[in-house]
């Protein structure tokens, strides 16, 4: 019986760890910003100049590459080569919560307190970056 139990619990925790694995394909659904006492969402901003960027994905892939891939966005050459560029090198790593980017190997990066509800992924910025909402696709 506690051996079952046991066995029931531990698959539980794995499948709870799994859910909160960030590895996979992601879409931005807003990324709030507070300046000067007025808060903001920067994506719906960036949208309304360039309604092509709702189609960008996201990939934090299991090697440990963080990218851009704006190749299926129907926005223009020039602005996919150029997103794609700034994250042409771009790594992550996760440590408890903590999750990092960087382009320096980590000399230098981004970091935000990750959670996960349902298929969302929420990223808020340890050093004043906002508050990044992700969905999985």
């Amino acid at each position: 019986m506690k051996s079952t139990l046991f066995i029931l619990l531990a698959l539980a925790l794995a499948n709870g760890l799994q859910a909160q694995n960030p590895v996979g394909k992601w879409k931005v659904l807003s990324h709030q910003i507070t300046y000067e006492g007025k808060s903001m969402d920067m994506h719906a901003a960036l949208l309304q100049q360039r309604p092509c960027a709702a189609k960008v994905v996201w990939e934090i892939n299991a090697d440990g590459t963080y990218r851009l891939n704006a190749a299926n966005s129907g926005c223009d050459d020039s602005y996919k080569r150029i997103q794609e560029k700034l994250y042409a090198k771009t790594k992550w790593k996760l440590e408890g919560s903590k999750f990092t980017t960087s382009a320096t190997n980590f000399a230098v990066g981004q970091s935000y307190t990750v959670s996960f509800s349902g298929n969302k992924m929420i990223m808020t910025g340890t050093e004043g970056q906002g508050i990044i909402t992700y969905q999985r696709l």
